[in-house]
């Protein structure tokens, strides 16, 4: 920053020096001259390593802005998973409940078996019991005791359903605890299973997350990288418009010795062929303000792009950004008259410092940049560079 402003110190001395001295005649003329052009020429160079720089930050910021939109896609292409992944987190959170569901039928249909199981087990144990308080007694002496036959078929009709009773109930334990055994089996199969699809919906949703919080702290690294490149290329280009500014001071120099073209006063050419007329030079309410405040020229509406042309023949001295005018062409028409054209469209500048133009040739393109509230060419003619009414040069 220190050598930036020692450039813009030198330059401004150099621009105050111009517009102090007197022309030089004779000897000392030729020797102004050439110390003019090796002026002109060092400040064009330092001209050409600021574009350098300007270049370099519009480059960088041009690839935050890549990085930008790459992210935009990413942060897009997360919005598109999540999405996705909800439909899955919806999908797994059915089977969960329906996991859940099953578990709870299985628990049930296990408790309902080991009631079974336990109920039978007492009531063998009854029987059991029994049998032992009665002593050792045979199914022989049971039938021997009989006291006649009746008695025998009903004897031997009860030890039948006695021993198919049991038969049942052993039976019926073994089937039970088989489907103890294979509803045990079931009911950890669907816990693991339901410990796994948690454990996998919890792993989608972290996974997302994280990814959404790393998206928004680059988006929010390349926004600050981003607003501090603006701010280093609005120095630039500042130091950019002074060594323009140096540049014009020098040319407008190198007039005073050179015959500049075969303007000697007189009519100028309408820079444009059609247009209307929205404000004239002289006092006017400010389109942003609404206050009073003068205006140092024409403003001729027409359509973005129209034809920009030159009101005669000289040379460009300036062909760059201007604050308040936007991108702006001023011509050098004589020692005394010089013409100023604002508002350019953003790549209209067809003219280059230096170069001699026609009257009529075309310069540049209608636009609305700088402090704009449409489509329009600002024109202004400066005499010994102050600006004076356009009107009265083009009538």
């Amino acid at each position: 920053m220190m050598k930036k402003k020692l450039i813009l110190s030198v330059l401004a001395v150099s621009m105050l020096a111009w517009g102090l001295a007197p022309a030089p005649a004779g000897y000392a003329s030729k020797q102004s001259l050439q110390k003019i052009n090796r002026e002109l020429e060092q400040i064009r160079s330092q001209k050409k390593q600021q574009q350098k720089q300007v270049k370099a930050i519009q480059n960088q910021i041009g690839n935050v802005k890549n990085q930008q939109q790459n992210l935009h896609d990413e942060l897009f292409s997360l919005d598109l998973k999540r999405e996705e992944t909800q439909k899955k987190l919806d999908k797994l959170q059915k089977n969960i409940d329906s996991t859940t569901v099953k578990a709870v039928k299985a628990q049930a249909n296990l408790d309902e078996a080991i009631e079974r199981v336990a109920a039978r087990d007492e009531l063998l144990k009854t029987r059991v019991n029994a049998m032992y308080k009665r002593g050792k007694v045979s199914y022989l002496d049971v039938m021997m005791g009989a006291s006649d036959f009746g008695d025998l078929l009903t004897r031997m009709h009860g030890m039948k359903l006695i021993v198919e009773q049991d038969n049942r109930i052993l039976e019926q334990n073994k089937k039970d605890k088989e489907t103890i055994e294979i509803q045990k089996k079931e009911v950890d199969t669907l816990l693991v299973s339901y410990k796994k699809m948690f454990s996998e919906s919890e792993d989608l949703k972290e996974e997302l997350i994280a990814q959404q919080k790393r998206a928004l702290v680059v988006q929010a690294e390349l926004k600050k990288k981003e607003k501090d490149l603006e701010e280093q290329i609005a120095d630039e280009q500042e130091a950019m418009s002074q060594i323009v500014m140096a540049e014009s001071a020098k040319l407008r120099e190198k007039a005073s010795f050179n015959s500049v073209g075969n303007y000697t006063g007189g009519k100028l050419g309408v820079p444009l062929t059609s247009y209307r007329l929205t404000s004239t030079f002289g006092m006017r309410a400010d389109p942003f303000t609404g206050r009073t405040s003068g205006h140092d020229g024409l403003d001729m509406a027409a359509p973005k792009g129209t034809t920009i042309s030159a009101a005669e023949e000289g040379i460009v001295i300036y062909a760059s950004t201007m604050r308040g005018y936007g991108n702006t062409v001023v011509i050098q028409h004589n020692n005394e008259i010089s013409t100023l054209y604002g508002h350019i469209r953003e790549g209209g500048i067809k003219v280059s410092v230096g170069q001699k133009v026609k009257r009529g040739q075309k310069i540049a393109e209608v636009g609305s940049t700088g402090r704009s509230t449409g489509n329009h060419l600002h024109f202004t003619v400066l005499k010994n560079g102050r600006s004076v009414d356009p009107a009265p040069y083009l009538r």
